[in-house]
């Protein structure tokens, strides 16, 4: 028995990354604390990145590019505060920045999936930093539109590598 891992795989892992910060999001938005979501969601998606940075038959300066983001990804994680959030607002858009580069038909997705992390960074930035506390409701909310629109990233380079094969 030999497993074959390829790029359809990992969309699939980012598919299930942003669907349990999803659930999370709803979670939150709910009252409820379901905050080990979001800790698997940064696993599958170091993971795939990872994974995807060391893919054979990959070019080298494409392996590199993936290995950045999991640069970053790790950043996100080990620094506190406004600089872990702005680490974090980086992953996706840079992921799904490198393939757009590669030719994939995703410029709607990657123009959203920015423009929520920017608003969902700002929310949180105003709500954390300003005191302006009564956004926190708002904040939640980009953070499930924001999850919404990686999952809409995700599922699209998922079906388009899909037809490829």
């Amino acid at each position: 028995m030999k497993l074959k891992f390829t790029h359809k795989t990992w969309y699939f892992f980012l598919l299930c990354a942003a669907a349990a910060s999803m659930l999370n999001g709803f979670a939150v938005l709910g009252g409820m604390d379901f905050s080990f979501l979001e800790m698997i969601a940064f696993c599958i998606t170091g993971i795939t990145v990872l994974f995807l940075a060391a893919e054979k038959g990959s070019p080298a300066k494409e392996k590199r590019n993936y290995f950045c983001v999991f640069v970053v990804l790790m950043l996100s994680y080990v620094v506190n505060g406004w600089a872990a959030y702005i680490c974090s607002a980086l992953v996706w858009p840079a992921l799904l920045g490198l393939e757009y580069q590669k030719g994939k038909p995703i410029q709607r997705q990657l123009q959203l999936v920015c423009a929520a992390e920017v608003l969902r960074l700002l929310f949180w930035m105003l709500t954390k930093y300003a005191g302006m506390s009564g956004l926190a409701f708002w904040t939640n909310l980009m953070f499930v539109l924001l999850t919404c629109a990686r999952g809409w990233a995700a599922l699209t380079l998922y079906k388009l590598q899909e037809e490829e094969l």
